[in-house]
């Protein structure tokens, strides 16, 4: 694993004194520029500067308990694994639910899901750290094993600087970026130039001169997406869960799958603005 050496935000006993106000057993992340993204293109282009606005953003995944209330509130449809003692703990994240489903339980708590971006800063703070808890690659301190998800409030180690819990494991969640994925890629449809960072220029050539001096291949523009070919709707889905490998630990990671599919390690959390 390679540090960014962008520094790490305080973490331990020391962050607590830093931790902003909840509301709501929400955390507000201030606004201001973040460090995220990196130099692979599955995920945000970076590692630069982004502004993002303030924002509040769930401190844990959504429970079975919370979304059984907004189906019994609402007649929304059960989750899928709603009648599988495995997954429907009512500590446990909720899973098996559409990005539909997700978007419908937000709206229905008067909130939304985040952006990439928002998801991002919430669990690498504004220095470009790696992992939630810093640059250590100690990937115990997340939940990636076993064959299902645990509370919501396990995982103790699993804390971003502003106090959000579960981020790196337990399960993966939707975030509200969507697509239209073709030919099996979900992306912009367009490859955008942009202007490298120093930032990214460091890691290219750290990247370059660890693969023998060749760029390796995933840092490579990828090619257009033929617009002739019959696209589906996607979303993009942040974090590792308990079914992940461990190089998807890092909160640059990014997955996507279709909407209108669902898995038994993909749940999600809620965001408001300001």
């Amino acid at each position: 694993m390679f540090v960014l050496g962008l520094g790490a935000a305080a973490t331990g006993a020391a962050a607590l004194l830093l931790w902003p106000r909840t509301t709501d057993d929400m955390v507000t992340v201030p606004a201001g520029e973040a460090i995220l993204g990196y130099v692979y293109y599955t995920g945000l282009y970076g590692p630069m500067p982004y502004t993002v606005a303030a924002f509040s953003i769930d401190r844990f995944e959504v429970t079975n308990a919370e979304y059984s209330d907004f189906v019994t509130a609402t007649g929304h449809d059960p989750a899928a694994f709603a009648d599988e003692p495995e997954f429907n703990q009512p500590d446990q994240p909720v899973t098996g639910v559409l990005h539909s489903d997700a978007q419908a339980f937000c709206a229905w708590a008067g909130k939304r899901l985040p952006s990439e971006i928002e998801w991002e800063k919430a669990a690498r703070g504004q220095d470009g750290q790696l992992y939630p808890w810093g640059n250590d690659p100690d990937l115990s301190r997340a939940y990636l094993r076993g064959e299902t998800p645990v509370s919501v409030t396990g995982s103790e180690g699993d804390i971003s600087p502003y106090g959000v819990r579960g981020m790196a494991g337990n399960v993966s969640e939707w975030v509200s970026d969507t697509r239209t994925a073709r030919a099996g890629i979900c992306r912009d449809n367009a490859i955008l130039d942009r202007q490298a960072t120093p930032q990214m220029r460091a890691l290219l050539a750290e990247l370059t001169a660890a693969n023998g001096g060749v760029l390796p291949e995933i840092c490579a523009t990828p090619p257009e997406v033929d617009q002739s070919i019959p696209g589906e709707p996607c979303a993009y889905i942040k974090g590792n869960s308990w079914n992940g490998r461990a190089h998807m630990t890092v909160a640059s990671n990014r997955m996507w799958d279709y909407t209108n599919t669902y898995a038994e390690f993909v749940g999600f959390r809620c965001a408001m603005d300001g």
